[in-house]
């Protein structure tokens, strides 16, 4: 019985597909004084690992489709990546000393999951949040090739990759580098960019669009770094 229930556990984390990428960048140039931002001694000499972080919304039927939940978005992180401009630099593949920041942008990816939200939830193990990360990047190197466009000027600091469910719920999987961020930047990275997400929603609901209605204490896991 233990071994049908791995393999039934495994075939679940083969069961997403990722259905379009692309590269989100700040809404405003950053100023010329403010392209090189310098690691420290310590960030320079720290491992290339990210951190994790995993948001999970259930579907409240405000959105008829997917596309109307990621414009938002992606129009939000656009604006948010402007404050945290060294997010959308690059660094050096080798032993880096600063972040290039110039604006090549953030890493977004969409995925669907071959399952409900609830039932991931309730059935879910440790390692099945892998799947919902960007190339792998779960407190260890990207797993892209070498030779990949994305990162020929560099590493990508930060990726996203927005997973649906069948139900219409919604699993939202960040990694930032860990050389330009600990996992407390990081949350604040990511409470304004919820804050630039309602702001922006809330206007646009004034134009007759539906609210972003996702909840303010999501079901979320901050992985261990």
């Amino acid at each position: 019985m233990t071994m049908i229930g791995n393999l039934i556990r495994f075939g679940r984390r083969q069961l997403h597909t990722i259905v379009s990428k692309e590269i989100i960048k700040p809404s405003s140039p950053t100023p010329s004084h403010l392209k090189t931002y310098n690691l420290s001694f310590i960030d320079q000499a720290s491992l290339n690992t990210f951190v994790p972080f995993v948001t999970f919304y259930p579907n409240t039927g405000f959105f008829p489709s997917s596309h109307d939940k990621i414009l938002p978005l992606k129009k939000s992180l656009s604006e948010t990546l402007t404050k945290y401009y060294p997010f959308a630099g690059r660094l050096a593949k080798v032993a880096p000393s600063f972040v290039d920041c110039n604006d090549q942008g953030a890493e977004f990816l969409e995925a669907s999951i071959d399952s409900t939200l609830s039932d991931f939830l309730k059935n879910y193990q440790h390692q099945d949040l892998d799947q919902f990360f960007p190339h792998g990047l779960v407190n260890q190197k990207s797993n892209r090739p070498d030779d990949d466009d994305l990162e020929s000027n560099g590493v990508i600091p930060l990726a996203i990759q927005v997973n649906h469910f069948e139900c219409g719920g919604v699993a939202v999987a960040m990694s930032l580098s860990h050389k330009i961020a600990d996992g407390n930047s990081f949350v604040h990275f990511l409470d304004d960019w919820a804050k630039m997400t309602q702001l922006l929603s809330s206007r646009e609901q004034k134009h007759g669009l539906p609210d972003m209605d996702f909840p303010t204490t999501p079901t979320l896991f901050l992985l261990n770094t």
